[in-house]
């Protein structure tokens, strides 16, 4: 036997002998039966249990096999890959788990109200009592923090300055996410530098949440400063400034209803997600959702026609049997065959004015965060204050609006697992919200960005035909153009504000030289669901148009599956249909 195969062997021994240690001394025993249990070894409800290290040691021991077998070509390659992906499996599974027990130290200490829930590495949800999932490899956890009420909050009164209490336990939380105490803890060189190699791909975001008082925007950007607060803290305590990063969620990820004291006090919350590496923290980007169903209904002061079972996907000429019309029924028939000869001469005119450039993408935020100042949202009467009643209101040839109780046929709006709730998202009746944009509001929300350079981080390329192309159509005669739609395909993320135009009694032949008669940056909420996008503008009564509902297939294409403008006529809404094309 050579030196070489001699050197093999007693490395395999060796590693072998200590993954086999590691396993017996991580075996759990369940208490009521004094056995060995699967469930206390790989899914205990135990903070201080050793899950994640037992778990991470399967997993490495898979992939360092696969590794070691592809390098070494025999099966001693394999056995070394094996033993050497264990440990720093082990190793990674072991963080985890001291953290997750320091943590619980740390809350009770402080009396916080502090929930963890394990991930997986597609950014699902691992529950205590899934033994199944409990055998997959724990990626990372998302850590809920909260401060009861009395106990003076995380932060100063609408400042993102963090409150004496609060630094004293984000400092102790800040070091369970140093890496370097367990990096010196590891003996061996080597084994030490491949930790902390597999280490430095570690993502951490920080992520600010409000309730829905206030201005949503102001609360997007006041809990954004406030989970760049944290970031920055944590930075301060050792953790990489490149794993770092944060996001002001404001109110658009609620966990419960903001109906009542104790649901806004839940959504008032710092989380602290952290994943293994870049491909698990994107699919836990990508499959994130908003609890759509505790979002509260807008309640519009304006009059709507009792009638349930209209959809936004409904058309102008189904949602209005036996309402007298204008001039809708004419105006249809010639809706397609007009959008492709007025696209030219609008897009002409954009690009004349240098505003409605088709390739523009010019980033936009998503909103930002101030402290909540009341118990309820502001109410319709208030929002829509100063937005005309009637008078100065472009005649789209629509109907009264029809109440409707469905959806817009785009299918669940809710990801795998809900992220931020163990609480089953199954829900009996759809949101009303969605029902049409009469009941909604802009919500706000920023993007996720980078400690180190601020920028935003993004993890997925456009819907197909959303990425920052011109969408027109002539309803009732005025030519109604969307500039600049854009939509991320992972999670439904607004990438840019559009520009919105209406052409009154356009005519492509006469107005060569055509000036927008409305034109305005709207706000905008997206809606993906499992079969479609609902993309939902609010245009501020410009023209007496409130908003607009318009559904996108989810991959895509070039014309809209279905929507409706709505718009205010004599104080009672009205509503057309508006099916925008892809301007070629």
């Amino acid at each position: 036997m050579t030196l070489t195969l001699r050197r093999k062997t007693l490395v395999v021994r060796t590693l072998v002998a200590a993954i086999g240690a590691s396993f017996v001394s991580g075996c759990a025993v369940d208490p009521a039966t004094g056995k060995p249990s699967f469930k206390e070894t790989f899914a205990s409800d135990d903070p201080c249990s050793q899950n994640a290290r037992n778990i991470g040691i399967g997993v490495g021991v898979l992939a360092g096999a696969l590794l070691g077998r592809q390098v070494g070509g025999d099966n001693k390659g394999l056995l070394v890959g094996a033993a050497l992906g264990g440990v720093i499996g082990g190793l990674i599974g072991n963080d985890m788990d001291k953290r997750r027990c320091e943590l619980s130290k740390i809350a009770k200490q402080y009396q916080l109200d502090l929930q963890i829930t394990a991930l997986d590495n597609k950014g699902e949800a691992i529950t205590t009592t899934d033994s199944a999932k409990a055998k997959q490899e724990t990626a990372g956890s998302v850590v809920e923090i909260r401060d009861p009420a009395g106990a003076g909050g995380h932060f100063e009164s609408n400042s993102d300055q963090l409150t004496s209490r609060a630094r004293d336990y984000f400092t102790a939380i800040a070091a369970t996410y140093d890496i370097r105490k367990s990096a010196a803890e590891i003996q061996d060189p080597n084994l030490r530098k491949q930790y902390l190699e597999k280490m430095s791909q570690r993502k951490l975001l920080l992520v600010g949440h409000t309730d829905d008082t206030g201005s949503s925007r102001l609360n997007a950007d006041l809990s954004e400063r406030r989970a760049r607060a944290v970031s920055r803290f944590m930075q301060e305590h050792g953790v990489p400034a490149a794993s770092l990063y944060f996001q002001g969620a404001g109110e658009f990820y609620p966990i419960a209803s903001n109906d009542t004291e104790d649901g806004r006090s839940r959504n008032r919350r710092v989380e602290i997600v952290e994943l293994v590496d870049k491909a698990s923290f994107d699919n836990y980007l990508a499959a994130r959702r908003p609890r759509v169903e505790f979002y509260r209904q807008e309640k519009s002061d304006a009059p709507t026609v009792a009638q349930s079972g209209a959809s936004t996907g409904v058309t102008a000429a189904a949602a209005t049997q036996g309402v007298p019309r204008t001039r809708a029924a004419t105006s249809a028939k010639n809706n397609t065959a007009r959008t492709t000869r007025s696209a030219d001469v609008v897009a002409r005119d954009n690009r004349n004015d240098g505003k409605g450039d088709a390739a523009a993408t010019a980033p936009a935020p998503k909103t930002s965060a101030s402290a909540p100042a009341a118990n309820a949202p502001a109410s319709a009467s208030t929002r829509k204050a100063g937005l005309p009643d009637s008078g100065d209101w472009i005649d789209f040839g629509g109907a009264p609006l029809i109440a409707s109780s469905d959806t817009a046929a785009i299918g669940k709006v809710e990801g795998k697992r809900p992220f931020f709730s163990l609480i089953s998202p199954a829900y009996a009746d759809e949101p009303p919200v969605l029902a049409d944009c009469t009941r909604d509001r802009p919500r706000a929300a920023n993007g996720v960005k980078s400690l180190a350079d601020g920028k935003a981080y993004r993890t997925s390329e456009h819907i197909p035909g959303l990425y920052g192309k011109t969408w027109t159509e002539q309803v009732n005669g005025h030519q109604v153009v969307i500039n600049r739609i854009a939509v991320l395909a992972g999670d439904g993320t607004l990438a840019n504000l559009p520009e919105f135009k209406v052409y009154k009694n356009y005519d492509a032949a006469r107005r060569t030289s055509a000036k927008a008669d409305v034109q305005l940056q709207p706000e905008v909420n997206t809606y993906l669901g499992s079969k479609g996008l609902l993309y939902r503008i609010f245009l501020k009564g410009q023209g007496g148009m409130q908003c607009a509902d318009i559904v996108f297939d989810a991959g895509g294409g070039s014309a809209a599956r279905a929507g409706r403008l709505v718009y205010l006529r004599a104080n009672t809404p009205y509503a057309a249909d508006f099916k925008p094309r892809m301007y070629q």
